[in-house]
């Protein structure tokens, strides 16, 4: 069309733009002359009526929409120059980007990952601050106030101790890193801040809020991958012409890729011809129960020794004054040694098995899953088991407080099975057998000692820092020191050290994803009783990130089996959100099942945790609040509740099985659609050429 045949002065402009571009390379065309000519002719025609219809002073509208449209430009420059400022502010994101750019979106992934933790335990971190620690640091009792936030006299002058330090007692177990150092009063400060209420409807929000973001993440996720869900069809299309990670960089990681490519394509092309090959079925049976018996006894093996370690631990406790530093620290180097050790011996195993290297893959992973759930489970069962026992020793000690001539009153006393049964008096009535650990307890600890919420908590802040020492340790010994051998060494060596053993560190993009699991899983479990945790975690994540990033960009290679992970892939989230479960389940039991410490806690005093909500319905709120929350929790309203939910997610997953087949099928109607367009117009062409079109 001529510009004039159109009021849009933009479209006026791009056709001029494109009959001055035409000029310029008139040449260049693949045209006959004649045509080269009367195109040029008509060109020249165009732009002159253009100048003369739209020419003129600096008011033409030719100047205006000129003006108009630099403006324009501008200002999607200015727009694009602050978008680019503001990438500036987010975490990180330059680092992750020249990752990206090395390795590809596969090992970016990970680092994305990790800063999206890093977001969670921020918010955590706020929630727990906010609404606990500040407000105990300000308006709660001071140091040394109460027996609970004062050190006994007994262990002031061992308080600075490193070893005492490196184990959290001293001054840091009587902080606000954990439980016990926080007052039970109802009301504190001048505003009657409600401290129990609060650190007790925090630490519900602390996994309200993990759950709803982690769905809300899963669900986003969902979406971008079904609108760019690719077709599994045409898989050698797929692979020649769209494997290829343009973000890559770097020359060693574009070969490393281009070698992926060739395998997955190799992996393809053979897959027919490994169902065709002959096997011996009963030697690959046999070796995949050796190696399943393998792994069942190693993970046997890490629970019971962490059970074993935890049992120790407590009897050394109660039969010595005075522990050594290994002794008070053996759990949690045990746990984090079969942390690091565990997902190798996994790998030597596998080899066994002679599976698909995707199978194996699988299986490492579900392996390597099982194994740390395994170990934070044998570990808080056997925490919680010390805190059974050191619930009987106070109930003991307080009751002969009370009590102190109890030997000289009738029924009460040491019976022929050798324990304990005090039954009368208001006594509490228990079982205990009275060795000769419990007669050292009951001499050398007193009551306020006794606060197993502050334990827990110990336990976990220890093991959190011990796995990160052991994180470091193994960045360094295993990438950093053994990629330095490797590069000085390998030309005086006697055989190629870069190319066979022990060659660089890979970059394990599956295991590196499920330690972070891992370590946020321990926050998650730990949080309650050590409301500073998630504080600690967010220090942790920000030396990981650093330290990670280091050690890919300086000595680490891509995997050779390539993982496959992206932004919008759930698989990751999954794997959280199934640990989120698993890890609430053992601080719900303890909130239900155990009773408050006596002298510690704002909840001591309570017959459990929970009995704070209805406390503060009852005290503070109108007796008609109560009537209707009592009614709302009654079986009448909860049962009926809980039957609408399963119908309303079986009718959601019914919904959800339709569309999936709705989707499938309006797929193959494209995919039916497009053969037969194409075979339309190779059968046109075929009509109107006596040459055969090549179609078949």
């Amino acid at each position: 069309d001529e510009p004039g045949d159109s009021n849009d002065p933009e479209q006026i402009f791009q056709n001029i733009q494109f009959q001055k571009d035409l000029m310029a390379n008139i040449r260049c065309r693949p045209w006959p002359m004649g045509q080269k000519l009367r195109a040029l002719r008509r060109a020249k025609e165009i732009v002159l009526k253009f100048e003369r219809e739209w020419g003129g002073g600096a008011g033409s509208k030719y100047n205006v929409f000129c003006n108009r449209t630099v403006r324009n430009k501008l200002w999607r420059k200015f727009a694009r120059l602050a978008c680019n400022f503001v990438v500036i502010f987010i975490p990180w994101e330059m680092r992750i980007k020249k990752i990206e750019s090395h390795f590809g979106s596969g090992v970016a992934s990970y680092f994305i990952f990790l800063r999206w933790l890093f977001g969670i335990n921020i918010v955590l971190t706020i929630m727990t601050g906010a609404f606990i620690v500040i407000p105990e640091l300000i308006a709660g009792q001071p140091f040394g106030s109460t027996a609970s936030k004062a050190i006994p006299k007994e262990h002031v002058a061992s308080a600075q101790d490193l070893d005492t330090v490196w184990s959290l007692g001293g001054y840091l177990q009587y902080s606000v890193l954990f439980y016990g150092y926080y007052g039970r009063e109802r009301r504190i400060g001048r505003a009657g801040y409600r401290l129990p209420l609060a650190y007790f409807l925090v630490g519900m929000a602390v996994f309200a809020y993990s759950f709803i973001i982690l769905l809300k993440k899963m669900a986003k996720n969902s979406r971008m991958s079904l609108a760019s869900a690719s077709n599994e069809n045409y898989t050698f299309c797929w692979r020649v012409f769209c494997a290829w990670d343009y973000l890559i960089g770097n020359p060693e990681a574009a070969e490393s890729k281009t070698a992926a490519i060739v395998n997955s394509i190799r992996e393809a092309i053979l897959e027919e011809q490994e169902k065709k090959k002959s096997k011996n079925l009963v030697v690959t049976i046999c070796l995949r129960i050796i190696a399943n018996i393998l792994v069942l006894l190693s993970l046997a093996g890490s629970i019971y020794l962490i059970y074993f370690v935890v049992d120790r631990s407590q009897k050394l406790e109660q039969s010595k004054k005075e522990l050594t530093l290994w002794e008070k620290n053996e759990v949690s180097v045990v746990v984090s040694l079969v942390t690091m050790l565990a997902p190798s011996a996994f790998d030597l195993i596998a080899s066994l098995e002679m599976y698909h290297p995707r199978t194996t893959l699988r299986f490492q992973l579900a392996r390597v899953l099982v194994l740390y759930l395994g170990n934070l489970y044998s570990l808080i069962i056997a925490l919680l088991d010390k805190v059974n026992s050191m619930s009987i020793v106070v109930s003991v000690l307080s009751w002969k407080v009370a009590h102190p001539h109890c030997h000289s009153q009738p029924g009460i006393g040491l019976r022929k099975n050798s324990t304990w049964a005090l039954e009368e008096a208001g006594a509490p009535t228990f079982i205990m057998p009275l060795t000769e650990a419990n007669r050292t307890t009951l001499h050398t600890q007193s009551p306020p000692d006794q606060c197993w919420e502050t334990y827990v908590g110990q336990e976990m802040l220890k093991l959190s820092i011990i796995d990160m020492l052991f994180t470091v340790a193994s960045i360094l010994l295993i990438d950093f020191f053994r990629g330095l051998f490797v590069r000085y060494l390998s030309d005086y060596w006697c055989w190629d050290l870069e190319s066979t053993f022990p060659e660089y560190g890979e970059f394990k993009i599956a295991e590196n994803v499920l330690h972070l699991v891992y370590n946020q899983g321990m926050i998650w479990m730990g949080a309650f009783f050590s409301p500073c945790l998630p504080a600690f975690n967010v220090l942790k994540l920000i030396g990981l990130m650093y330290l990670r990033s280091w050690a890919v960009l300086t000595c680490n290679v891509p995997h050779q089996q390539v993982f496959r992970a992206s932004r919008s892939n759930n698989f990751y989230l999954s794997m959280l959100l199934f640990m989120l479960f698993l890890c609430m389940l053992p601080t719900v039991f303890a909130i239900v099942r155990y009773k408050p410490s006596l002298n510690c806690g704002p909840f001591s005093g309570q017959e459990k945790i929970y009995d704070i909500v209805s406390e503060t319905i009852r005290n503070d709120f109108p007796a008609w609040f109560g009537t209707v929350v009592g009614y709302i929790s009654s079986p009448v309203v909860i049962l009926p509740a809980v039957l609408l939910l399963f119908m309303l997610i079986y009718y959601l997953q019914s919904i959800a099985r339709s569309l999936k087949l709705s989707n499938h099928q309006l797929r193959m109607q494209i995919q039916n659609a497009s053969i037969l367009s194409g075979l339309q117009l190779c059968v046109s062409a075929a009509g109107r050429t006596s040459h055969q079109c090549g179609c078949t």
